[in-house]
């Protein structure tokens, strides 16, 4: 074998590190964040709420004056419909929402929360805020605005 083919054809060896490639790093950030979620949740007693049901209460509780329908989360949250439909479920099964049917269109199930769910809100939402001051603190207040401005930027772009 010739030199030329043998340095052509010689494996690369690995680097230390993985490359940083943005959705990979977002993805490992996206977990820390979850894992951070989950640990203050427990601290204050709402373990048992997911953070994703957390942040669809917190929508409910904001648009209560507004009839609120599966479509309105899919939207919001940008997840499926199959997505939704099952959170739903386990969400109406814990007893955080009700599905109320609509005079004009039987086919249409409004979502309310329950006294439950609005209590639950309150305390993931605090949990939530908790979580959220503690991410912000590892970033100086124009690191955090840059942040916000690129990860806008990314959510329109690829929506």
């Amino acid at each position: 074998m010739c030199k030329e083919i043998e340095s052509c054809c010689t494996p690369i060896a690995p680097p230390w590190e993985a490359p940083q490639v943005i959705p990979a790093q977002l993805r490992r950030v996206n977990n820390l964040i979850f894992r951070k979620i989950g640990q203050i949740a427990r601290t204050n007693g709402v373990e048992a709420v997911t953070p994703m049901h957390g942040w669809i209460m917190e929508y409910l509780y904001r648009h209560s004056e507004t009839p609120v329908f599966q479509r309105d989360i899919e939207r919001e949250f940008s997840i499926t419909r199959s997505t939704v439909t099952n959170i739903l479920q386990l969400m109406e099964r814990k007893g955080y929402i009700t599905r109320r049917s609509v005079e004009q269109d039987a086919r249409l199930k409004q979502l309310v929360l329950t006294e439950k769910g609005r209590q639950f809100h309150e305390d993931t939402m605090r949990a939530l805020h908790q979580t959220d001051e503690y991410v912000a603190s590892l970033l100086t207040e124009e690191e955090n605005t840059e942040l916000l401005r690129l990860l806008n930027k990314l959510y329109l772009g690829l929506k």
